[in-house]
């Protein structure tokens, strides 16, 4: 017996045939021995089966299961109808992705060179112009300030009178 012809059994066990099948079968099982205990086979173990079947106990009532089932299908074709927002972000990435450190570097340079450019004298503490202009806390104090422009430094002596 092939293969076709066991399934065409099963199906004719499960009530599946076209009545042009079912009469196929009918005299294929008047006829054949091999199929008549195939069939007998299938329809012991569909019973076996029936009989100790373990029943599904659902915590949900029927109604609310499928309603569950119904509102992710249309959650889902929701989701598959609703605009398409990646391709938005995706088109000013390249923005994110290059545009924004480079402009963050340059701002930095820029910085970096009006830092370099600025006079040595202003980097370097007091002139000997702001020397005069401290005030100190102590009231008999006295203030002497020497700058050497070639050693570059700034020398201030706070003394008491």
């Amino acid at each position: 017996m092939n293969r076709e012809s066991q399934l065409r059994l099963q199906a004719y066990l499960d009530g599946e045939l076209a009545p042009a099948q079912l009469r196929e079968i009918t005299e294929l099982l008047a006829q054949d021995t091999e199929s008549k205990a195939l069939y007998a086979e299938l329809r012991a173990t569909r019973e076996l089966v029936r009989g100790n079947e373990l029943e599904a106990k659902l915590t949900e009532s029927r109604e609310f299961y499928w309603s569950k089932i119904a509102r992710e299908i249309d959650r889902n074709q929701r989701a598959q109808n609703a605009p398409d927002r990646t391709s938005r972000t995706s088109d000013f990435s390249w923005l994110r992705r290059w545009v924004l450190p480079v402009a963050g570097m340059a701002g930095i340079v820029v910085l970096l060179a009006i830092f370099m450019q600025a006079p040595s004298s202003s980097r370097s503490g007091l002139r000997l112009a702001e020397a005069s202009e401290i005030e100190t806390a102590v009231d008999d104090s006295s203030m002497n300030s020497f700058r050497s422009e070639s050693e570059g430094i700034s020398v201030i002596w706070v003394s008491s009178r």
